[in-house]
């Protein structure tokens, strides 16, 4: 996928669209979206192996089940969880009219969106959005956490990519 038109045209309409835009979220997110499930010139939309990991954003259904439970469901983010189920389509959703895991693989716009609600729930805030090295650390401190094997010295570039974009 060219970078430029995955930032403009996916992560940058996405966000916007959940009101949680800006250009901090927006390299977050397009940077996240390259150390993740991005190599070679490829988007992965499953983890290789036997990893559980759905999505060009490659989110743990685990984490994303965690997500809609215990932060979606709270009453102050109804129109944020409406506005995610507008993008997820109503195709593929549970009996509680929750989008599966699944959808993320087939909807970037999905997929783009529920990567920005995961870093939402940091309390810390997002870097500077030029600062490619302090995003990078983010993403592996509150994304990938010291269980993956995301090495933010190696993915700084991936994050000045996605800055550059």
């Amino acid at each position: 996928m060219y970078i430029p038109h995955l930032k403009e045209h996916i992560v940058t309409p996405a966000l916007n669209y959940i009101g949680l835009g800006g250009a901090r979220a927006i390299n977050l997110i397009t940077g996240t979206f390259l150390a993740e499930g991005y190599a070679g010139g490829e988007t992965y939309l499953k983890q290789l192996g036997k990893g559980p990991a759905v999505g060009a954003m490659q989110m743990e259904p685990a984490t994303y089940n965690d997500i809609w439970k215990n932060f979606l469901s709270a009453s102050k983010r109804a129109t944020l969880a409406t506005y995610l189920k507008h993008l997820a389509g109503d195709w593929k959703t549970d009996a509680n009219g929750i989008p599966l895991p699944s959808v993320m693989t087939g909807n970037v716009f999905f997929a783009a969106a529920m990567c920005r609600v995961h870093y939402l729930r940091v309390p810390a805030a997002i870097p500077e959005a030029t600062d490619a090295q302090a995003l990078s650390n983010y993403h592996k401190k509150y994304y990938n956490t010291s269980l993956g094997k995301a090495d933010p010295t190696a993915n700084k570039d991936r994050f000045q990519q996605a800055i550059a974009a």
